[in-house]
């Protein structure tokens, strides 16, 4: 394949490599950069391509790799500090410090296999794989432990309070619905 063939292919095929990012990334910004992240690979490594036959199959293997490592970027190296997560600050506005204490009394509540697993996630701020390690569980038990606990606490606040968010969803306000039930 000659050189003015390849480039003439690959820029055929920019819009759908574009859609191929687009489709797994969370905003057009993002897809734009890595869309020219790719193409920069790809004219970069122009003589590795073996067979033109596979142009689009190499093609989509680069965008492939250059979204995989887009989110490796994205995670943190190491550990956090440990007195980062040790204490829950109490929220500063008054509706999300009553809910808090709605949450921590209705998860004193939940049934024993889902309160640690919850408490570990949402408290604490543990990855699941580290409460599978801790509780000596699948991975899979524990993300349906702390699922299945979330939507009980949901439940449990929702019975509790009417919420009312804002558009970035913050709690802005509550009304009670039981009053007795619930912290707020």
């Amino acid at each position: 394949m000659s050189v003015a063939e390849f480039d003439s292919a690959v820029a055929d095929f920019s819009g759908k490599l574009h859609a191929f990012i687009r489709r797994r990334v969370r905003d057009d910004a993002t897809a734009d950069d890595l869309a020219q992240e790719t193409m920069l690979k790809v004219f970069r490594s122009r003589a590795a391509l073996r067979d033109g036959l596979r142009l689009e199959a190499w093609l989509y293997r680069i965008a492939r790799t250059t979204v995989i490592d887009f989110y490796r970027r994205q995670r943190p190296d190491g550990e956090l500090p440990a007195n980062l997560t040790a204490e829950v600050p109490e929220p500063a506005d008054e509706a999300s410090a009553a809910m808090a204490r709605s949450l921590r009394k209705f998860l004193e509540e939940l049934p024993e296999a889902y309160r640690e697993p919850v408490r570990l996630a949402e408290f604490e701020g543990l990855p699941l794989a580290k409460i599978a390690l801790r509780m000596n569980l699948s991975l899979t038990a524990v993300k349906s432990r702390v699922r299945r606990g979330r939507a009980m606490l949901k439940k449990k606040l929702q019975d509790c309070c009417r919420l009312e968010f804002d558009r970035m969803g913050k709690i802005i306000g509550y009304e009670r619905r039981k009053p007795q039930a619930c912290q707020c």
